[in-house]
């Protein structure tokens, strides 16, 4: 008869949980699991860190801040705001994010709970890459106004922005062999490696690839080129078909596109260009194009400017990154003109008339 408790170290070695894990197991050793999954919380965390050391990774959505406690930050944390905050008019379809998350939270719960579905969700259904030493290959993909968070068997972790991409790889034989193939936008938490070697942590992107030793910084692909903002530690850019290494210092900010040289750098506050990970948007003197970009990346809406010399204004302040609600009330308070919300667009300026959708 199977034992009624295992211990993280004894699941990882219990060849028929690693089977049930790779989604292998025979109908027997499914249905035993999944009912010893089922029948308590501590097997059912048990089971999740085994499967993470067996599978070299966990993927989570980013845990969501109250968005009450946003609304009544935000007057609190707005720069240059003014006492009377124009209202935002909203129509159409209400986009409900934060119930969304709930029901989204509720589903991963009842998997868990009830087939151990999502123990295995992220398991490798081929054999065992630690016996046969081929490469785990992961990819990972997030909707408009969604994050997870991928936490790798070295320590390290990445944070995948909104509407975004990565592919991955690893060395069962060298858990310092990571490679990451990213299209969008994504914050690296990279553990230490002790000397610099071929097998380095290493993200690459049309334009080129940025090699690690361990670090934090993040990289985006938004606009064809490749920009990196390094918070601390080292790492070097090497744009594609070349070979010179170009060393970032904490604090800068690069651009680079395939075979460009020079490589553009330059200082910044790296607080504007990492906030989204904390669900907050935190700006310096930004002009309003780039608020405007960071709006659509993240909610996958159009953005309409109908003052032109709106344009002119820069944002400082922060704003609890919450929903595109909470956002564009801030951004109707600090640049004082109404902000119409539908499920078509963002109108920023005098109310849209019928004439708006003539073309």
């Amino acid at each position: 008869m199977k034992k009624a408790n295992y211990s993280v170290d004894e699941l990882i070695e219990n060849e028929s949980f690693r089977r049930w894990v790779r989604g292998s197991a025979s109908e027997q050793e499914k249905s035993y699991w999944d009912k010893w999954v089922a029948g308590d919380s501590k097997n059912r965390r048990s089971a999740i860190r085994a499967q993470q050391k067996i599978t070299g990774l966990s993927i989570q959505p980013s845990s969501q801040p109250d968005q009450q406690e946003a609304w009544d930050r935000l007057q609190k944390k707005m720069v240059g705001g003014r006492d009377s905050a124009h209202a935002v008019n909203r129509s159409g379809r209400s986009r409900n994010t934060g119930l969304q998350w709930i029901y989204r939270a509720a589903a991963v719960f009842l998997l868990v709970a009830l087939t151990g579905l999502a123990v295995r969700f992220f398991a490798d259904s081929q054999p065992d890459p630690n016996q046969t030493g081929e490469m785990v290959r992961n990819e990972v993909v997030t909707d408009y106004g969604e994050r997870k968070t991928i936490s790798l068997s070295d320590g390290s972790e990445i944070m995948l922005n909104a509407h975004s991409s990565l592919v991955y790889t690893m060395d069962p034989s060298d858990p310092n062999a990571v490679e990451v193939f990213l299209d969008g936008e994504a914050h690296f938490s990279v553990a230490k490696r002790e000397q610099a070697t071929s097998a380095a942590f290493r993200v690459k992107t049309s334009s080129g690839t940025v090699k690690v030793m361990g670090t934090q910084f993040v990289v985006s692909t938004r606009n064809r080129d490749t920009r990196v903002v390094l918070e601390e530690g080292e790492v070097a850019l090497v744009p594609a078909n070349q070979q010179k290494e170009t060393i970032m210092q904490p604090g800068q900010l690069a651009e680079f596109s395939a075979g460009s040289d020079p490589i553009h750098t330059k200082f910044v506050n790296p607080e504007v260009y990492t906030s989204w990970t904390t669900y907050t948007l935190v700006f310096d003197k930004t002009p309003l194009s780039d608020v405007i970009a960071r709006l659509e990346n993240t909610y996958g809406v159009k953005v309409v400017v109908r003052d032109t010399d709106l344009y002119e204004r820069k944002i400082s302040g922060s704003v609890d990154n919450t929903s595109l609600d909470v956002i564009t009330s801030a951004l109707s308070n600090t640049l004082d003109t109404p902000i119409e919300v539908t499920d078509r667009a963002v109108y920023i300026g005098k109310q849209y008339s019928n004439r708006d959708f003539e073309h």
